[in-house]
C-alpha cells in the first residue's frame, strides 16, 4: 500500500484499524507496515495546528461570552443608543479585522464567527429594549439569515453548524406555537400535539440532512464539508425519531404508523451512513436509539396492565443481546470500511 498523502482523521483511524487487524491475522509481517503506519499518525504540525485553532476557537467564544456578561452586569446603567453603538462597534472590528487578513486566514474566519454570534446578541438587545411581543421564534429565525451572509463569507463548516442549530431552535419554537403548544418544556413532556409536532420537525431535519450532502457534493467550496454537520443533524433527527416511537408507544392508544414512521426514519438513517456515507458515530446514535424503541415496545407488551419481574428480566436480557449485537455489527462495518479505505 503507498501513501501518497496526509489522510483525513477519520481516514486514518480507518487505516489503522485495518493495519492492526492484518497484522493480528498474520497477513503481513510487523516491520512491513511501519512506513504506512507513521503516514497515518499524527505529526508535530498537526498537533500544532489543533492546539492553534483549539485557542483560536475558545478566544471567540470568550470574547462573545465577554460581552453578553458586559450587557447583563450594566443593562441599566447603559442608554439604548449605547448598548446599539457598542454592539454595532464590536461587529463592525470584527469584520473589518476579517476583511484585511488574508483569504483562509483562521484568525479572520474566527472574527467572522465571532461577528455571527454577536448579530444575535444585538437582535436580543434589540428585542429587550423594544418590547414588540415578538415571539422568541422570530428572534432566532433572523438571527439564522443573518448568520448566513458570515458563513457564506467565512466559507468553512464550523458556521455553517451555528446555522444549522439556530435554525433548527427557530423551527421547534415556531411548530410548538402553532400548534397551540405553549412552551419548550409543554412541548417535550405535556403536549397535545407533541407527536405531531415532533413528526414535522423529524421531516424537517431529514430535509435538511439530505440538502447538506448535496451541497456537500456541489458546493464545498462554500464550507460544506466535513462529518459534524451531517451528524449533528442526524442526532437531531435520531432524538426526534426517538421521541415520536416513544410517544407513539406509550399512547392511551398505542399509534402503529407513527412508530412505524419513526423506525423507518432510523433504517433510512442506517442504511445511508453505512453504504453511501458511511460514519461510525451515526450508525451507534441510530442502532442506540433503535434498541431504545424496541426495548420499549416489548416492555409495553409484557407489563400491560401488570409488573412481572420475569418480564424486567426477559427486557433486561433483551436489552444485553441487542446491545451486544449492535456492538458486534457496527465493529464489523467499521472494519469493512478500514479495508476498502485501505
Amino acid at each position: 500500500m503507498t501513501m501518497t498523502s496526509t489522510p483525513a482523521t477519520g481516514d486514518r483511524r480507518a487505516i489503522r484499524q485495518a493495519l492492526a487487524d492484518w497484522r493480528a491475522e498474520g497477513r503481513v509481517a510487523a516491520g512491513s507496515v511501519a512506513r504506512p503506519w507513521a503516514g497515518t499518525e499524527p505529526e508535530a504540525a498537526d498537533w500544532h495546528r489543533w492546539l492553534d485553532h483549539a485557542l483560536l476557537a475558545l478566544g471567540t467564544v470568550l470574547l462573545c461570552a465577554g460581552v453578553i456578561v458586559f450587557f447583563a452586569f450594566n443593562w441599566q446603567d447603559l442608554h439604548k443608543f449605547a448598548k446599539f453603538g457598542v454592539l454595532a462597534a464590536a461587529i463592525s472590528l470584527l469584520a473589518g479585522f476579517a476583511l484585511v487578513r488574508p483569504g483562509g486566514d483562521m484568525a479572520g474566519r474566527a472574527a467572522l464567527g465571532g461577528a455571527q454570534a454577536l448579530a444575535g446578541v444585538l437582535l436580543a438587545v434589540i428585542g429587550q429594549t423594544y418590547q414588540t411581543g415578538a415571539d422568541a421564534w422570530q428572534l432566532f429565525a433572523l438571527w439564522a439569515l443573518l448568520a448566513v451572509p458570515w458563513a457564506l463569507a467565512a466559507r468553512v463548516a464550523p458556521h455553517w453548524w451555528l446555522v444549522i442549530v439556530i435554525g433548527n431552535v427557530a423551527l421547534l419554537r415556531y411548530l410548538s406555537v402553532r400548534l397551540g403548544v405553549g412552551g419548550m418544556f409543554e412541548l417535550l413532556f405535556d403536549a397535545r400535539h407533541a407527536r405531531t409536532t415532533t413528526l414535522l420537525l423529524l421531516g424537517a431535519v431529514l430535509f435538511q440532512l439530505a440538502l447538506w450532502a448535496w451541497l456537500c457534493a456541489h458546493a464545498a467550496a462554500f464550507g460544506f464539508r466535513g462529518q459534524t454537520g451531517a451528524r449533528i443533524l442526524a442526532a437531531m433527527a435520531c432524538f426526534h425519531a426517538g421521541f415520536v416511537g416513544l410517544s407513539a408507544l406509550f399512547a392511551n392508544r398505542p399509534d402503529l404508523s407513527a412508530f412505524g414512521l419513526a423506525a423507518l426514519a432510523l433504517l433510512a438513517l442506517g442504511w445511508w451512513f453505512r453504504q453511501r456515507a458511511f460514519d461510525i458515530v451515526v450508525l451507534s446514535l441510530a442502532s442506540l436509539t433503535g434498541i431504545v424503541l424496541v426495548v420499549a415496545a416489548v416492555g409495553r407488551l409484557l407489563l400491560e396492565g401488570k409488573a412481572d419481574f420475569g418480564a424486567f428480566l426477559l427486557l433486561g436480557l433483551l436489552t444485553v443481546g441487542m446491545a451486544a449485537g449492535a456492538a458486534a455489527w457496527l465493529m464489523q462495518a467499521y472494519r469493512a470500511q478500514a479495508v476498502e479505505l485501505s
